[in-house]
């Protein structure tokens, strides 16, 4: 049996730890209004002619069409064409590209559903005769490295993409011997610094 004083200190405990986010957040929220408030000063600073009519702004209610990805893409992209050698023959393929479509494509389910396949490979780059085939190809680099998987739909074999969490798909890599430690430090430390915990977690 747990004594109600010691229940009592449990409580005292969860409520300080609820406590403790609380204040947690609203420290971030306020670090990210010093930070907004800082660019916005060194923009006026050194472009003073410059108009928020004249920018591509998220927060201005006027603006649609944008999605929510990681700001570690770059990385990823490179590390995708990096390790695809170990899933297409040794061959370097620049699946990154097809990777950048599906996150410019997705919505915050983590689910790609792509009607017209020659008009996704266009967005990545891939025009001509083989397109489609090379688009294809690309998707499948990316399941066998485990950044996403696909199932068929109507409209074809590759319709609905899941993407998975790429750090998750990271950290497997580095498991197999794949991802050599300086990239994946690179990816770490671009992670700490962006607040990014998904290295961190097991």
């Amino acid at each position: 049996m747990i004594s109600s004083e010691k229940k009592e200190q449990a409580a005292i405990t969860a409520e300080d730890l609820l406590g403790m986010v609380v204040i947690n957040k609203k420290q971030a929220k306020k670090r990210a209004s010093k930070a907004k408030e800082d660019t916005l000063k060194m923009r006026a600073h050194l472009w003073p002619e410059v108009k928020d009519s004249e920018l591509w702004l998220r927060d201005d209610d006027t603006r649609k069409g944008f999605t929510t990805m990681p700001r570690t893409m770059p990385l990823f992209m490179n590390l995708i064409q990096d390790l695809s050698k170990y899933v297409s023959g040794g061959k370097s393929i620049p699946a990154g590209k097809t990777y950048l479509v599906l996150w410019c494509r997705v919505f915050d389910e983590g689910l790609v559903k792509i009607d017209q396949e020659a008009a996704a490979a266009l967005e990545a780059g891939y025009s001509g005769e083989r397109n489609v085939t090379t688009w294809r190809e690309h998707l499948r680099v990316l399941r066998d490295l485990r950044f996403i998987d696909f199932k068929q739909g109507p409209s074809g074999p590759y319709q609905y993409v899941l993407l998975w969490n790429p750090y998750r798909a990271a950290q497997a890599l580095r498991q197999k011997g794949w991802l050599q430690e300086p990239t994946y430090t690179a990816l770490l430390q671009r992670a700490i610094e962006i607040g990014a915990t998904d290295l961190q977690e097991h």
